[in-house]
């Protein structure tokens, strides 16, 4: 019975590893979630494309432009040219952005995300 007295709780030791673990993923959410918060915004411009009237009928500098200044809008400023591959064969337009985002986190620990997206817009 003497045992069962003496156990009270954490040490302080279990309460920094607990701390350390909070803190962690703490810095992890807030460092990726802008990232993933911008790459919702590139899918939602993406889909917007099929909305647009007549799409297929213009050209791919046209339509590189159109979705440059709606990434701008939707806060997208460092969308590199790279990233955007717009090709038309007949009546199928594909608009692929396939970029990398790179967030140090701590010391030399990065992390890297990769995003890959592509719409298939028909002429009607």
């Amino acid at each position: 019975m003497n045992r069962i007295d003496r156990q009270r709780g954490m040490t302080g030791v279990g309460w920094l590893t607990v701390l350390a673990l909070i803190g962690f993923f703490a810095m992890l959410i807030l460092k990726l979630a802008p990232v993933y918060m911008e790459h919702y915004s590139v899918k939602t411009v993406l889909a917007s494309l099929k909305e647009e009237p007549l799409i297929t009928t213009r050209s791919v500098a046209e339509v590189r432009r159109l979705l440059k200044k709606r990434l701008t809008i939707n806060g997208v400023y460092d969308m590199k040219k790279e990233a955007m591959k717009i090709k038309k064969e007949g009546g199928v337009m594909r608009v692929r952005i396939a970029y990398e985002v790179r967030k140090h986190m701590v010391g030399n620990v990065d992390v890297v995300i990769s995003f890959d997206d592509q719409v298939e817009l028909v002429s009607h």
